[in-house]
């Protein structure tokens, strides 16, 4: 019974072990020291702990602002029990100045990027407890370019004419000085001015709008995650329809979409909705790898539906994504799948700042 026990129990960490995010992140640590530099020494076990550190914030340092925020709160208990966040290091160069007397080294960091977020995520809070969960339901498009109408430019031109005429009369006396005689003379002055005004209207854009699994089980994995209980827009009750068609001539959905969409979710007692549109842009090499790059540039925004009038919470205002694949196909999937993850991270982040559950 002992030994079985013990099997599981071996097995169980080697499960969560290998279900953790290890990530690899580079950290330098310098330290003075006294005396005579000897390796193993406590001078390089400083420098050792100053570069894991380092390490962890650089990786900190890649977070978005609320995220960052969030990992400033729990940053002391971390560096308090540093190896359980830094499991390993490889060091990958070390400097001795024997005339300043001090030393310096350059590690390459494992971090468990799985227990850090589980430290964050008991930094704002414990779970909603048993049926009290917080439901939230998302509408998540992908959307290209599918025609554009361009104006020409709307030229108006205004013309004034003035005409100005100016003579002279003169007297003189006869060849034969006994009579008189008068010549006149005139001459006109014409002036023309021009002006007006150049109008151009901006392009008519029509986007081919699509939702797509990929990108919902992106979304859905990072909400359930954070405790929220994601509701399918369809079993809300919503027109997807609509959403769809909103987003395909404009940013944002039409008032009566949205007018229609919080009262249905109000009915259903549903916390949260969260909407998002992010535009595919076209594929381009990347020159470092020399693969197929493209970008997702991603607008959202959570509404907060429990108060009389509901309220944003959280946004995003155009941040691009990239995602790089062997062929135009699947770098849009990897952009994709990137954009929907870390932006539906960042709009948990910001409710987690805010306390809003």
């Amino acid at each position: 019974m002992i030994r079985t026990v013990l099997a599981l129990t071996a097995f169980l960490a080697l499960t969560l072990a290998g279900r953790a995010e290890i990530v690899k992140v580079k950290g330098k640590g310098e330290v003075a020291y006294t005396g005579i530099f000897s390796p193993g020494s406590a001078a390089e076990r400083a420098a050792i702990v100053e570069a894991k550190k380092s390490a962890l914030s650089r990786f900190a340092a890649g977070f978005d602002s609320a995220r960052f925020e969030l990992y400033k709160r729990v940053e002391p208990q971390v560096v308090a029990h540093l190896d359980d966040y830094v499991t390993d290091f490889t060091p990958l160069d070390q400097q001795t100045d024997k005339t300043s007397k001090r030393f310096s080294i350059t590690i390459e960091a494992s971090i468990n990027a799985t227990l850090l977020e589980n430290a964050i995520q008991k930094s704002v809070g414990a779970a909603p407890a048993a049926g009290a969960a917080t439901y939230m339901t998302f509408v998540f498009v992908a959307r290209e370019q599918a025609s554009r109408k361009a104006f020409d430019a709307k030229r108006t031109v205004v013309e004034i004419n003035e005409t100005a005429q100016a003579g002279s009369e003169k007297t003189g006396i006869a060849a034969d000085g006994q009579s008189a005689e008068r010549s006149a003379e005139s001459s006109s002055v014409a002036k023309k001015t021009t002006g007006g005004n150049t109008e151009t209207k901006a392009d008519e854009l029509v986007y081919r709008v699509t939702t797509i699994t990929e990108v919902d089980n992106a979304v859905n994995s990072v909400l359930t995650k954070a405790h929220y209980e994601t509701v399918d827009p369809v079993d809300a009750g919503l027109d997807v329809a609509a959403f769809k068609n909103d987003f395909s001539s404009g940013s944002d959905i039409s008032p009566a979409t949205r007018s229609s969409a919080i009262k249905t979710l109000k009915e259903k007692e549903i916390t949260f909705l969260a909407l998002a549109n992010m535009d595919v842009g076209l594929p381009e090499k990347d020159e470092a790898s020399g693969m197929t790059r493209v970008y997702v540039t991603v607008t959202a925004k959570v509404t907060d539906l429990t108060a009389k009038f509901p309220k944003t919470v959280a946004s995003i205002a155009g941040k691009p994504y990239a995602g790089l694949g062997a062929n135009a196909q699947v770098a849009k999937q990897n952009a994709l799948n990137e954009a929907a993850g870390r932006s539906a991270g960042e709009l948990v982040d910001q409710l987690r700042m805010k306390n809003v559950r």
